[in-house]
C-alpha cells in the first residue's frame, strides 16, 4: 500500500443505481455510484438542489430483492467532497459512510466487470 494512500478500503470502479434523500421531508434524487468501498463511495446526482461539502444525506440502493426500502435500512453519509458538472443539474461528490458497510460487496459482481446501474 502506497504511504500517502489514505483511504482504509480499496474502492471498486461499478455503477449502481441509488437514490439520495437529504431530510425526511423531500424528495430522493436520483444517483448512481462510480466507485464504492465499504467506507464510502464516488456519486452522480441528478437533483437541481445543489449539493454542499459536509451536507448529510440517507442513500437508498436499488435492490431486486426489496423494492421499497424502510427509513431504517438507508445509509446514513457526510458529503466530503462536491464537483458540479458543467451545463447539467447534475454533481459529481465523495461521501464517507456513517459505518463500514461490508455488505454493499454483494452488490458487485467484481472489480473486473462494472455491474451497470439497473
Amino acid at each position: 500500500m502506497n504511504t500517502t494512500e489514505r483511504r482504509r478500503y480499496n474502492r471498486v470502479a461499478t455503477e449502481i443505481a441509488c437514490k439520495a434523500r437529504r431530510s425526511a421531508h423531500t424528495m430522493y434524487a436520483p444517483a448512481k455510484t462510480i466507485d464504492i468501498s465499504p467506507a464510502g463511495a464516488a456519486l452522480v446526482i441528478d437533483s437541481a438542489r445543489v449539493t454542499h461539502e459536509g451536507d448529510r444525506l440517507a442513500l437508498a440502493f436499488n435492490s431486486p430483492d426489496c423494492p421499497i426500502l424502510k427509513a431504517s435500512k438507508m445509509i446514513g453519509v457526510r458529503v466530503v467532497r462536491v464537483t458540479p458538472i458543467p451545463n447539467s443539474n447534475r454533481q459529481r461528490i465523495a461521501v464517507e459512510f456513517d459505518s463500514p458497510q461490508h455488505h454493499l460487496a454483494d452488490l458487485v459482481a467484481s472489480p473486473d466487470q462494472p455491474r451497470k446501474a439497473a
